[in-house]
């Protein structure tokens, strides 16, 4: 690949960079590694153009030049000079990642309701689906025709409207604009169509890094589950079954089809893997969340994330609402405001999943047993117990 012989850089510092992240993971008992999949010489060699000509059916992101972004706005915003009238196009200035059946719907919906916050043109305001599968040409288990970046752009053109027409007295555009596809997060199975990975084994270019080869400075808000009970609520909502006895029977085929996966190849060649999404009987790899969590930050810092747990949102609304929109750098809400968003109906709710006895509590132990090495990588990694699940033990 061309790519590597023009970006590879000396040796030397490969290294020297090799040497010091030795040493820096025997201090840290082997968990700075959780933070970088590939060391970062052999991810910079792959980390330029590769189709520039676009003969790929996939757009080479690294191709593209990152914006100007205008310093007045607080969204990523830009004015666009290719096109006859100059338009202004906006990039989102945060991003719910996931994770599917976590509650990304109802925290979007309840992020937007403030004043600053402008929905994008994509399903629910909420999702666009570009990152994980329109720039593929997959929805979910279907293919469909691959969209360009331009595609995007197109689905925030509402907001960059209504971003360029509210400026403050002092002439600062403060709106903002964001994308919630909980798809982001985990879905990388489209990896070989990128350019930069053509004839690899493994990916070394992800969606995290063509994010951050475009963005200016982006949030990122996650949210997670208990990953036993997220599997039973996306099995019912996604029609894998409906009863708490097909849940039993189909539990111990996804576990032994993903153990007989991993003892044969890598964790991330089984996860990010097309045929594990097609022929697994359930999506119980989404709930393997540190495999996703370490791609993200070996990307970007981890004060780019604020990073949850549903029991704790539904537990305490208001605390991390009021946490995010500091995040998010917005005003304080009057009080009054605030609790009408808070006393707002729960939105997306699986309400099948109402009428569907709990599962048996042989199930849940096969789960947590199938889980409990990725909590605990999570909760080394986030320095935070919490998603070890310790009140895991109760109904689902």
């Amino acid at each position: 690949m061309n790519c590597r012989r023009r970006c590879l850089r000396p040796r030397v510092l490969g290294i020297a960079l090799l040497s010091v992240g030795i040493i820096l993971s025997l201090l840290a008992f082997g968990f700075s590694l959780l933070y970088r999949p590939l060391y970062f010489d052999d991810v910079s060699q792959h980390l330029c153009c590769v189709d520039a000509e676009g003969v790929e059916k996939v757009q080479d992101i690294l191709c593209m030049k990152r914006p100007d972004y205008l310093t007045r706005y607080k969204n990523p915003c830009w004015v666009d000079w290719t096109v006859d009238l100059q338009m202004l196009r906006c990039l989102p200035y945060f991003h719910i990642l996931g994770v599917d059946k976590c509650g990304t719907t109802d925290l979007y919906s309840r992020i937007a309701q403030h004043p600053h916050v402008l929905l994008n043109s994509g399903k629910l305001g909420k999702e666009t689906g570009y990152w994980c599968w329109r720039k593929y040409g997959q929805w979910m288990k279907k293919t469909v025709t691959p969209k360009p970046f331009s595609y995007y752009l197109k689905l925030f053109q509402k907001p960059a409207a209504t971003i360029a027409e509210n400026p403050d007295p002092q002439g600062f555009h403060p709106l903002i604009t964001g994308d919630g596809t909980p798809m982001d997060f985990w879905d990388f199975r489209a990896w070989p169509l990128i350019p930069q990975n053509r004839g690899l084994k493994e990916p070394v270019v992800l969606t995290p890094h063509l994010m951050k080869h475009m963005y200016r400075d982006p949030k990122f808000i996650v949210i997670l589950r208990n990953p036993v009970d997220r599997l039973y609520s996306d099995y019912i909502f996604l029609g894998y079954g409906f009863t708490p006895e097909k849940f039993r029977t189909d539990v111990p085929k996804a576990v032994d089809m993903m153990e007989k996966c991993l003892k044969v190849n890598t964790t991330r060649q089984c996860v990010f893997s097309n045929d594990t999404y097609v022929n697994l009987p359930m999506r119980i790899h989404l709930g393997m969340y540190s495999v996703f969590m370490k791609e993200w930050l070996a990307v970007f810092p981890r004060s780019s994330f604020y990073i949850l747990r549903t029991e704790n949102y539904h537990d305490n609304m208001t605390y991390h609402l009021n946490n995010i929109y500091t995040f998010l750098e917005l005003d304080p809400l009057p009080e009054e405001t605030l609790q009408d968003i808070l006393e707002a109906d729960r939105k997306h709710e699986t309400e099948m999943k109402k009428k569907v006895h709990d599962m048996f509590p042989d199930t849940r132990e096969l789960l947590q047993s199938f889980y409990s090495r990725y909590n605990q990588e999570l909760a080394v990694m986030l320095d935070d117990a919490g998603f070890l699940w310790p009140e895991q033990d109760a109904p689902s």
